[in-house]
């Protein structure tokens, strides 16, 4: 384990323990997705989910990482939408204290993680995120409150398309009951 790894499962240690609510997905939501950018930046399944979640009548920003820098990283920062690069995070990996503050200016009723594998700087994203309720992948870390973990995957060595993890977390989502 790296040294960046055992500084994130410390501060990961250190959060407040979370009493987590499951939101009726069928009702209109603050939704934060985090995901991992593609090196072209073009995002089309993101742009589908997006419209999907807005069509549902849902609130939703996006945040992705993509390992470039940031002065290369074409996408414009937009309130709902932010792309951030590798010399946004600090020497240990843990974002830089305005990108933590942009993170948390804002409090969501729901966190869709799709980081498919093990991505240091987005597992930071999840963390730091004010969300009521975090959902994602199951990749061995103690983040979400609901972790999506099918027989079938492998993650270890696998890495499933991010629609097909986001149409398996709106159909997990759709069948539970809110604790409102």
């Amino acid at each position: 384990m790296s040294l960046k790894e055992k500084i994130f499962e410390y501060l990961q240690g250190r959060q407040p323990e979370r009493n987590p609510r499951f939101p009726h997905f069928n009702k209109p939501l603050t939704v934060l997705v985090i995901y991992e950018s593609d090196p072209i930046e073009r995002n089309d399944a993101l742009k589908t989910i997006h419209q999907d979640l807005r069509r549902k009548g849902m609130d939703v920003s996006l945040w992705g990482f993509v390992a470039k820098k940031s002065k290369e990283i074409t996408s414009p920062v937009l309130p709902q939408s932010r792309i951030i690069g590798l010399d946004e995070y600090n020497l240990f990996g843990k974002p830089r204290e305005e990108v933590l503050e942009a993170l948390q200016a804002r409090k969501y009723d729901l966190m869709i993680d799709l980081t498919t594998h093990n991505c240091l700087q987005l597992r930071y994203l999840a963390m730091y995120a004010q969300a009521d309720c975090k959902v994602g992948l199951n990749l061995g870390e103690g983040i979400h409150d609901m972790l999506i973990a099918p027989p079938d995957l492998d993650a270890e060595k696998a890495r499933p398309e991010v629609t097909w993890l986001y149409n398996l977390i709106v159909q997990y989502l759709s069948m539970i009951k809110s604790n409102d």
